[in-house]
């Protein structure tokens, strides 16, 4: 047979065809996926919320910024990618928006705790996603937030987890928070399950972390550490911390929960799984038919999701890629400048929590989320950090404490010569006092005064819920490393 070389001209032509071959493709992924969805911001201020109900988020209706006009702000491809990943651009971004740094910190956070987008792509070395998925779901669950609880079951089943796992996993999951004096029992055990043993050891670490204050046991970490290498377990555990700032920030805001979103997952989550009063919102707001509408769940990914999703993360100018590069200029990679870094901004080095990250992408994120919260903004750190103060208490966590007491006797030499409204101050103690053990401890009578006070503003709530939750990550990451030195002094 003889063989007849290809010309370099009939090689480029090759070339040429594949790479427009390749561009129909990603034209045709991005063309199917084009449209956006997302609820209408008159919709939402139509809802009529009971103010005697203590709805929180009755306070940021009239002042919600439409999708539209975030997405003109820079942030096309952000909510284009959080729509391919959970089927909607959700609302909370409405109001994170109201403090732009609260929105900031969740769009850059979220790609680098999550690893995107290798996971996505199942790039050798990181997490399964559907164990990643699992971790998401868990420390929700565990923490109580109806709304990040029915968006991470949306998000992981479209990343292919089977929702008669997440069905009856759930039940067990969600009644596991007791003693550990209690007897255990099969009923209780997530290892009775239908279960992988990485299933059952990411479900345990997860939840562990989530509950406040933080319940993973020895037991639960040396499983894991045994089926996962160090870096895949640091991925774990910071798919877990992210949530740490979700959960509080979406619980804490009162965010009611999309009604698409809850048609297509409340019969797959756990029978004991309530909306509460902060997700109820919309779907009380709702007609009888439409509450009792059903969806199927949603579909799972296929190549055109996935070469969308790609897009929207590199796409020039203004991908999500390019957006970290500008939001993370400056901010340094090794543990010891990071370190430097925060000492000379807020005070305190935070080297608890950046020794342990060996991920430079994680650490470089955190420390960003850290510099932007640790600032006086609309509300002056010293009264951010007497909330934080008492939120301690609650997560008995000495050493957030401790990290919080050297940011305040900085605080206290640094803002002698600024000025802050000191009226508000009984407003938003009280406030963050309510919100650092649960939304339903703000009462009617704190919303009320809300809407009365003229000098406390949507973007001060936003700025002081956003810092409690970002406490809340850090409360989780350090949790871990408390638990993992204790066992390792055992060994």
């Amino acid at each position: 047979m003889v063989a007849f070389p290809l010309s370099i001209g009939m090689m480029i032509i090759i070339a040429l065809l594949l790479i427009a071959l390749l561009l129909l493709l990603v034209l045709y992924a991005i063309n199917k996926h084009r449209h956006n969805h997302y609820v209408d911001i008159t919709h939402l201020q139509s809802i009529q919320l009971d103010i005697d109900s203590g709805s929180l988020f009755s306070f940021f209706q009239p002042h919600l910024i439409s999708i539209n006009e975030v997405s003109q702000r820079g942030y096309s491809s952000m909510l284009s990618l959080a729509q391919h990943m959970i089927g909607i651009q959700p609302i909370a971004d409405s109001v994170m928006i109201l403090w732009p740094p609260s929105f900031d910190c969740y769009n850059i956070l979220l790609p680098n705790s999550l690893n995107f987008p290798e996971v996505i792509l199942g790039v050798p070395g990181s997490v399964d996603i559907k164990l990643i998925s699992l971790a998401m779901y868990a420390s929700s669950r565990a923490n109580g937030c109806a709304y990040c609880t029915s968006h991470c079951c949306t998000f992981a089943v479209r990343r292919g987890v089977d929702p008669s796992i997440l069905r009856n996993l759930l039940t067990e999951v969600s009644n596991n928070k007791k003693s550990e004096e209690d007897a255990p029992t099969t009923e209780d055990d997530p290892t009775t399950t239908n279960l992988s043993p990485k299933e059952s050891a990411v479900i345990k670490l997860a939840y562990g972390l989530g509950t406040v204050p933080c319940s993973l046991t020895a037991e639960s970490y040396n499983g894991v550490t045994k089926l996962f290498p160090p870096s895949q377990l640091e991925w774990l555990v910071e798919a877990a911390s992210l949530f740490g700032l979700l959960n509080k920030l979406t619980d804490g805001l009162n965010i009611p929960l999309e009604t698409s979103t809850y048609q297509e997952t409340v019969d797959i989550m756990d029978t004991n799984y309530t909306l509460g009063r902060a997700a109820a919102g919309m779907i009380e707001g709702e007609s009888t038919a439409a509450k009792a509408m059903r969806q199927p769940p949603p579909p799972t990914d296929d190549w055109t999701n996935i070469i969308a999703i790609m897009y929207h993360g590199l796409r020039p100018g203004s991908g999500a890629m390019w957006f970290e590069r500008k939001m993370l200029r400056g901010i340094p990679t090794s543990a010891g400048e990071c370190a430097v870094y925060l000492q000379e901004r807020c005070g305190c080095s935070f080297s608890s929590v950046l020794h342990w990250i060996q991920h430079d992408r994680f650490r470089r994120a955190i420390v960003y989320v850290i510099g932007k919260n640790f600032v006086s903004d609309n509300l002056s750190l010293k009264l951010k950090v007497q909330v934080g103060l008492g939120y301690c208490d609650i997560l008995e966590n000495a050493v957030v404490e401790g990290e919080l007491t050297e940011v305040l006797a900085f605080v206290e030499k640094e803002e002698g010569t600024q000025y802050f409204d000191k009226s508000i101050e009984p407003l938003i103690l009280q406030v963050g006092k309510a919100l650092s053990y649960a939304p339903t401890r703000v009462t009617p009578e704190i919303v009320k005064s809300l809407h009365s006070a003229e000098n406390v503003t949507p973007a001060m709530i936003v700025e002081l819920v956003t810092f409690l939750a970002v406490m809340q990550t850090l409360h989780r990451i350090i949790s871990f490393q408390i638990i993992q030195k204790e066992c390792h002094a055992h060994v």
